[in-house]
């Protein structure tokens, strides 16, 4: 092996060691094809040969362009390391353009299997900050390292120096399917120092809580959300007097619609007790009825509590049949409630108090608006119901 240079160019030698592969990477998502863009398959013919790519250096030495496609057709040439002339292209034109997107991925790839993980991490996170629209592949080599003793120095590094990316990064993970403690690992350094964004709470929630893992949905919207309702016991605007922000743990209210639904929600004001207060309003419209309702989700520990709630019908057509009721998440417990109690309060207001029991094991639930039996559901009801001041209360 030796040097050569190249005619009418002095000073440009290029290593002919025995060339190796870079494209088949096992850490990520790119191989040295993506490093092209349409300019290069127009102006570099034949880009799989390493001649046609010298061949273009030589009449455009500092265009980014040759280098890469120089780069790319050596690392095609074996399959086991990085070339010498692969490394040498790519340092050339990291001289030449060095916030060049392509540039910066070639440098992160050959970075990481030269064994440089610090610098590969580096080189990715930067790629990803400054080039948003092409920062996914940037992620999943990220994500990739997540498990490398290097990983945690370099990610409170970054958090440190205000990475612009971190949410990002956060967001695209969710996303992108990664499990739930991956996540989390991602989430609690960025929480220590910024709050999420409602989209991204959302996310990571919403998959918290289809697994059945409430507590981290709730322990996610308390801590990272930068404001939270205030709280009516453990029903978070039990008294509907906040704005609805379609958060996890606040209502989820369906709106229905007279003619999809069987009903129609809202929060209104009423002023039937003798002042002036904000309540939820359903109306049916005789319809048959697709539920849910309204749902609200739950982070209760076990132990006995207490259900409480106003409430007051207009001319229903199946009066006492609409109750709140309390469900376990996942469905595999079932929490023991008691029968309500009722006691009147003014101007046609009901107040329902039930006591129920959440087992052990039962460490997320869902309250839901419980409309009657199946036949209801299919028949349909007629006339409103008002609920207020929604509370459960540990005993």
């Amino acid at each position: 092996m030796f040097l050569k240079h190249w005619p009418g160019r002095r000073g440009l030698p290029i290593t002919l060691f025995a060339l190796a592969a870079i494209a088949i990477f096992s850490i990520g998502v790119w191989s040295f094809a993506t490093l092209f863009n349409a300019r290069t398959s127009a102006t570099v013919r034949g880009a799989n040969d390493p001649a046609s790519a010298r061949a273009y250096i030589f009449e455009h030495p500092i265009d980014t362009t040759g280098w890469m496609a120089l780069a790319d057709s050596t690392a095609r040439l074996s399959t086991n390391a990085v070339s010498p002339v692969t490394s040498q292209a790519v340092a050339i034109a990291a001289l030449l353009g060095p916030v060049d997107p392509r540039v910066l991925r070639a440098r992160m790839l050959v970075a990481l299997k030269l064994g440089d993980i610090a610098n590969g991490l580096s080189l990715a996170a930067n790629s990803a900050a400054m080039f948003p629209a092409e920062s996914s592949g940037a992620f999943s080599i990220l994500r990739a390292y997540m498990t490398d003793a290097t990983w945690p120095a370099f990610f409170q590094a970054r958090l440190v120096a205000n990475w612009p990316a971190a949410e990002s990064f956060l967001l695209d993970s969710c996303k992108s399917g990664a499990p739930l403690a991956t996540l989390l690992a991602i989430a609690q350094p960025i929480i220590r120092r910024q709050a999420l964004s409602e989209i991204t709470i959302t996310c990571m929630g919403s998959k918290a809580i289809a697994e059945g893992q409430v507590p981290a949905a709730y322990w996610l919207w308390l801590n990272a959300s930068a404001t939270v309702p205030s709280p009516l016991a453990n029903v978070f605007n039990g008294n509907f007097e906040r704005p609805l922000a379609g958060r996890l743990f606040d209502w989820n209210l369906n709106p229905g619609g007279d003619y999809r639904a069987g009903f129609t929600t809202a929060i209104r004001p009423d002023d039937s007790r003798g002042s002036r207060n904000a309540v939820l309003t359903i109306r049916f419209n005789g319809r048959a009825i697709s539920p849910p309702v309204a749902q609200q989700f739950l982070a209760l520990a076990p132990g006995r509590y207490t259900l409480s709630y106003n409430a007051r019908e207009i001319a229903l057509s199946s009066p006492g049949s609409i109750t709140w009721t309390v469900r376990c998440i996942p469905s595999t417990l079932v929490p023991v409630m008691d029968t309500a109690q009722k006691q009147s309060v003014a101007a046609g207001w009901v107040n329902y108090s039930q006591a129920l029991v959440i087992p052990v094991g039962c460490t997320g639930q869902s309250l839901d608006l419980e409309l009657g039996n199946r036949l209801q559901l299919a028949q349909g009801l007629r006339g409103s119901v008002f609920f207020d001041d929604i509370n459960v209360v540990r005993q």
